[in-house]
């Protein structure tokens, strides 16, 4: 794929590009499926917007992959009757062989 390619090739030359990309498409994928369930709850922008105490345009960006605060993430869960928790965990690890190879006896 393109863009894999390009992601890789970058990745060489700017250590940490495609963790940024990562990061990114994380967030865009949480921001779609918080507005699956702002719809599913029956709501629009507008009105999750003023639930928040907010403008439609900052709901426009959590739902739209944009890095925002906890509290705003709070505040935007609370207005579709939801409870935000965050979980620490540790980060994958991709499968080598390395990590595959068996241990011999001495």
């Amino acid at each position: 794929h393109d863009l894999d390619r390009y992601i890789a090739e970058r990745d060489a030359r700017e250590r940490g590009f495609a963790a940024l990309v990562a990061d990114a498409e994380m967030r865009l994928a949480f921001g779609r499926r918080m507005a699956e369930r702002r719809r599913a709850n029956g709501k629009t922008q507008t009105q999750v917007a003023a639930l928040m105490h907010t403008s439609p345009a900052i709901v426009s960006r959590l739902e739209s992959g944009h890095d925002v605060r906890v509290s705003t993430l709070e505040k935007y869960v609370a207005a579709l009757g939801l409870r935000l928790e965050i979980i620490a965990v540790p980060p994958k690890k991709p499968t080598t062989k390395a990590s595959h190879t068996r241990r011999t006896k001495k």
